[in-house]
């Protein structure tokens, strides 16, 4: 296999077997001699970790507890973050299910205490509701660690270190 050294870009050949039974090597440039570390491309070598829970297939359009959802014609929703590493940021609801998370959702925010899918905003028309997703360190309102609440104009939740707030105007505002 090609190698190319991150110190000076020398492109040098290394055969396969300099791995032996392990996942990487430290080897010598040929050129400019710093050490570097390379890494097996063999997969028998991977482990996968696996995560902690089975998560349910989202469907967007309908709840976690089988309520078809839909977004109100006449308002426009979004949700502003007040506080953590996305502060000011803006996000408009543009589907009637979104997800909040560190990976893999709809909103993903950089916080290490949120879960990768943490909690999900669920409309049917003028109702909103904020649900948490079996996050690992819960969603809050206030003080209140929550499972399912209504939210409404003005509404504020924490998950993490990010707090963020809903706002709802009349359509064409």
């Amino acid at each position: 296999m090609d190698v190319t050294c991150p110190h000076c870009g020398y492109a040098q050949k290394v055969g396969d077997g300099v791995f032996g039974d392990h996942e990487t090597v430290d080897i010598g440039c040929r050129a400019c001699g710093k050490i570097f570390q390379i890494v097996s491309p063999k997969l028998g070598t991977f482990r996968p970790k696996t995560t902690r829970q089975h998560l349910n297939p989202v469907t967007p359009a309908v709840s976690v507890d089988g309520r078809l959802l839909s977004l109100p014609t006449n308002l426009e929703i979004s949700l502003k973050v007040l506080e953590g590493s996305e502060k000011g940021t803006v996000y408009p609801v543009i589907k009637p299910r979104i997800t909040i998370g560190r990976t893999n959702a709809d909103i993903n925010i950089q916080d290490a205490l949120s879960s990768r899918i943490h909690c999900a905003i669920e409309i049917n028309g003028e109702l909103i509701q904020l649900r948490d997703l079996d996050s690992t360190n819960g969603t809050f309102v206030g003080d209140q660690r929550i499972q399912t609440v209504p939210l409404s104009n003005g509404s504020v939740f924490r998950i993490g270190g990010h707090s963020f707030q809903l706002v709802i105007i009349p359509s064409g505002v």
